[in-house]
């Protein structure tokens, strides 16, 4: 049985998922490596298309709304007295040399330029990242434009590296969670003669149903409150329909 036949069955039978028990661990191994290309791609291109939305929201701000500025020693500098905010569709763009806390700005999607730092915010996560880190050396308003043009011929590669390493992330968390919550499927085997490797392969292929459902959501760009919770719950739940599947031992 192909692993495309096995994606689809693992969707609605727990009886046949349980007979995936007896192959042989590679197989098992790619169609993790499947689940979460699956789930990679349409990640992928959020960050991308969150990523080109700010960069072209910013560089919009540079050329008509942003005086001349420095950073310099670790700070910014701009002869302003209130912070200039810019708010395209659901982003927002926030200079402010003068404040170093977004208090205000919680539950906000967009970049904020801070008088020590840049936070960029959006799919319920924030990066935060000091102009120590990311210069070595002072920066100018002019030095900005000409990086931010050069954006359009790099968006291809960037978008390739984006992928890429959200591919790497997912497969790293996707072994953990799966070594993890077989121990877990272990104990539910009960009297079913079932080894780890066994409940391993079961626990990966119940990664399935919660693969594709967040997999829309982000396609969708909907954020699921308590994700993770959900994601082990529904696993848990498909793992312990499967082992059930399993039958007994026969009594001598």
């Amino acid at each position: 049985m192909s692993i495309f036949t096995q994606f689809v069955k693992s969707i609605y039978s727990p009886k046949d998922m349980a007979l995936f028990r007896f192959q042989k661990i590679g197989k098992t191994i790619l169609y993790i490596m499947l689940l979460c290309l699956i789930t990679t791609i349409p990640r992928t291109f959020l960050y991308g298309s969150f990523i080109q939305d700010g960069v072209g929201m910013v560089n919009q701000v540079i050329d008509k709304d942003l005086p001349d500025f420095k950073i310099e020693n670790g700070e910014l500098k701009a002869d302003i007295d209130q912070p200039i905010e810019k708010e395209e569709g659901n982003t927002l763009f926030v200079f402010d040399p003068n404040s170093t806390d977004l208090e205000k700005y919680q539950n906000k999607t967009g970049l904020f330029v801070l008088k020590d730092k840049v936070v960029s915010m959006g799919n319920g996560q924030t990066q935060t990242y000091s102009y120590n880190d990311l210069l070595g050396a002072s920066l100018e308003k002019k030095d900005l434009q000409e990086f931010i043009s050069l954006f359009d011929n790099i968006y291809p590669i960037l978008l390739f590296v984006i992928g890429f390493l959200v591919y790497l992330f997912q497969l790293f968390i996707t072994f953990v969670g799966v070594t993890l919550l077989a121990f877990i499927g272990s104990a539910m085997s009960g009297q079913r003669k079932l080894s780890y490797k066994q409940v391993w392969t079961l626990t990966a292929y119940s990664y399935t149903i919660p693969t594709i459902f967040f997999m829309i959501m982000d396609a969708c760009k909907i954020v699921v409150p308590g994700s993770t919770f959900i994601y082990i719950a529904v696993v848990l739940i498909v793992l312990y329909l499967t082992i059930k599947e399993v039958p007994k031992p026969k009594e001598k």
